[in-house]
């Protein structure tokens, strides 16, 4: 297995083929295995625990680095036996769940590890924030459209590992190969104990097969690991190289070197200015124009695990690197760049979404450079083993990856592609629908979902899990609605305007019996397409003064049983947001359903101290005193103050700079002094509004004292509103 290339990525070291000890006790055979795994040579100490197991020594230290040591070997069905072990013992870690959840996807056991990705998710949020994997949801996602892509293995494939395309010229592809032996001492790498990586150069068919690959001689081969490699053009080529010196911590790790093409002959390497012995600097990709390298490492202050990185040429030489950020890094495993033609990074991830094991994504460049999504390429590239090294041509539609899933050469093999058809997003609205009484899903219903008009866009039903899925669009707001016979309508909402790495939105609904009175609220925000998850919606009865509280899901929904013939103060809350009171009433009701958002539009708006709120409807008689048309909009203002009892507000009035300054200054006093009289006659309190005529000393614009200008720009600098000004304590 090339799993140093795959799993860890980098960390890399050399040593010479182990040899027997004779016989040992379980102990000693544990004590051996030991000293090879922190040498991080996988594949002994693999060997020394499971004779060690098999002497008795089934305990948590054992089976633990037995799971551990297969899962970086790559070997997800030793690995899935030894973590279902590991989960059981009584003070397992969070991480031990999450690497049998890893080792489930990647032998394609969707639900199951679903069950204990959710199991550790569970362990990484606060107390009763859900938070869902949607393995399974990923997996029938990224199955669809087979059709995209049409696979086939290559001729140069040997049982031995052969991985890590890159173009070369004249119709040769150059490629990375464990095949060669070295004469006399053989050496192997230790965490596989495989031989060496070698770089080889095969021809390329019409057909996309690749035949007669040949060993590359020069400055790219030497005693350590060489491959994989990036070409930037025919005369030169950037490759990885393992040290030659080691770590602090003794171990060997990776490096990018380039050599140049001269007379015939691979010059003698020159290493990457990057280069650092105390961590790896590997897998280089060359964008087509020679202005961009990116590339891999595990250096300090990433996102975690491995991490992509760029440099940008500056007057012939590369800039610092840059991490690439939370859109393309992840806190696991990002490896094998390749930028296409048209500026898309492809990469393997086993961070991202994915079928398991490393995955291969793409993330288009936008127009302004930015990468801004990562779409899985799918199957049939992408299936539950390891997928990486993925290359196309410049007209993109045909080129290579890298696999060990079953059916090859053996280990890793190339295969090649023809793209039929572009990747695009795609992305889904998935969930459970429950019967709220029996708390079990419900089979066979009916699920609707309507666009933000009440449209219906698609109908479908649960099938046997009680799961139900939608494509939906982007940057849309949608209803989704399930109907059962002798249930109240379920409905949950979502927005799709941030969902780019999201994917996939989960909603359930709960069912509940069409009996009794059931208040029903939707939480919108203001300034965008969104919902408002999290905010306590206190419902107090007002004549029993009982209340009850619940907070909004990720719908921003919130449902709750009422009692007939009351009357109720239902409070929305959440910082950063103004709250929001409003009566219900569920007098004359022996059933039904109070849907908060028939009546009053649930709008919160964000708190912002200082950012002006205009009125829209205050006006102002010629004495100075309050237009009657200004009421209503007033009484709101009113309520909203009463209602946020911590905030200070402040209400403004502005003029334009006709007529005399000491005039303007009085008047707008005036009126913004008539306003604030008539919130105090609402009952708000003298300290928490102040009035403030500002007439003519803050102009938005260019039109001051004997400026000519258009009404239009003069009614710009007439303004009135309020705003936060700050908060007080309760």
């Amino acid at each position: 297995m090339a799993a140093y290339l795959r799993i860890s990525l980098f960390v890399l070291l050399a040593m010479a083929a182990t040899v027997g000890y004779g016989q040992r006790g379980a102990r000693a055979h544990t004590n051996y295995a030991d000293r090879y795994y922190q040498q991080m040579a996988y594949r002994a100490a693999a060997d020394e625990y499971l004779v060690a197991a098999k002497m008795g020594a089934v305990n948590e230290h054992v089976t633990k680095r037995l799971a551990d040591c297969y899962m970086k070997l790559g070997d997800t069905e030793n690995a899935e036996v030894w973590y279902a072990q590991v989960v059981k013992f009584l003070n397992r870690e969070p991480k031990d769940m999450l690497n049998y959840a890893q080792a489930l996807k990647g032998n394609g056991r969707y639900a199951e590890a679903e069950e204990w990705m959710d199991r550790y998710l569970a362990t990484t949020r606060p107390e009763g924030a859900g938070l869902r994997s949607n393995i399974s949801d990923f997996a029938r996602k990224f199955t669809q459209n087979m059709d995209r892509f049409t696979v086939r293995s290559v001729s140069a494939n040997t049982p031995y590992s052969d991985m890590g395309t890159s173009w070369g010229p004249d119709g040769q592809v150059y490629l990375a190969s464990t095949r060669g032996e070295t004469v006399g001492v053989k050496r192997h790498a230790a965490w596989n104990g495989q031989p060496f990586l070698d770089l080889y150069v095969a021809d390329r068919q019409s057909t996309g097969d690749l035949i007669n690959a040949r060993l590359l001689t020069g400055g790219v081969r030497s005693r350590q690991h060489d491959g994989p490699a990036a070409s930037v053009s025919g005369d030169q080529l950037w490759f990885t190289r393992s040290n030659t010196t080691r770590s602090k911590s003794g171990v060997l790790r990776l490096s990018i070197q380039r050599v140049r093409l001269r007379n015939g002959e691979w010059s003698a390497p020159e290493p990457f200015l990057y280069n650092n012995t105390e961590c790896s600097v590997a897998q280089p990709a060359i964008s087509p124009d020679g202005r961009y390298l990116v590339f891999v490492s595990d250096m300090p202050g990433g996102q975690g695990g491995t991490d992509l990185y760029i440099c940008r040429d500056v007057g012939g030489q590369w800039g610092e690197p840059e991490n690439m950020g939370p859109v393309i890094n992840t806190a696991l495993d990002e490896g094998f760049p390749f930028i296409g033609a048209d500026g898309t990074l492809y990469f393997a991830s086993n961070g991202h979404p994915g079928l398991g094991g490393l995955d291969i994504q793409a993330a288009p460049r936008s127009r302004e450079g930015a990468y801004e999504v990562v779409i899985n390429v799918g199957a049939p590239v992408n299936g539950p083993k390891d997928d990486f090294a993925f290359i196309i041509d410049a007209a993109g539609k045909t080129g290579y990856f890298s696999s060990n899933r079953p059916g090859g050469q053996g280990d890793d093999d190339i295969y090649a592609f023809v793209m039929n058809s572009p990747i695009e997003q795609r992305f889904l609205c998935t969930g459970v629908v429950y019967d709220d009484d029996a708390e079990l899903p419900v089979v066979d219903v009916e699920v609707q979902l309507l666009d933000e008009a009440g449209k219906l866009v698609e109908s479908t039903r649960t099938d046997a899990k009680g799961k139900y899925m939608f494509a939906v669009e982007k940057g849309r707001v949608y209803r989704v609605v399930a109907r059962m016979k002798g249930r109240f309508d379920g409905e949950q909402f979502l927005s799709t305007e941030r969902i780019e790495q999201e994917q996939i939105v989960a909603r359930d609904i709960h069912l509940v019996p069409d009996a009794g009175v059931w208040l029903r609220a939707v939480a919108r925000t203001a300034d965008r397409k969104g919902f408002i998850e999290g905010m306590t919606v206190n419902v107090v009865n007002l004549s029993s003064f009982q209340s009850d509280v619940r907070t909004t899901g990720a719908g921003g929904d919130v449902n709750m049983r009422l009692q007939p013939n009351e009357q109720f103060e239902v409070l929305f809350e959440k910082a950063g947001f103004f709250s929001v009171s409003v009566p219900v009433s569920t007098v004359g009701m022996r059933q039904g359903i109070v849907d908060l958002n028939t009546t009053r539009e649930l709008v919160f708006e964000e708190v912002a101290v200082g950012r002006p709120i205009p009125f829209k409807r205050v006006r102002w008689t010629a004495s100075g005193g309050l237009d009657p048309m200004s009421k209503a909009e007033l009484d709101a203002v009113a309520e909203r103050v009463l209602v946020n009892p911590t905030m200070v507000f402040e209400v403004y009035v502005h003029d334009d700079a006709r007529g005399d300054a000491a005039t303007s200054l009085r008047t707008t006093q005036r009126q913004a002094d008539a306003v604030v009289d008539y919130l105090r006659g609402k009952g708000v309190p003298k300290d928490r509004v102040v009035a403030k005529g500002y007439g003519q000393t803050k102009l938005l614009n260019h039109c001051g004292p004997g400026v000519q200008c258009t009404e239009e720009e003069h009614a710009e600098n007439r303004r009135a509103g309020y705003m936060v000004t700050g908060f007080t304590a309760q």
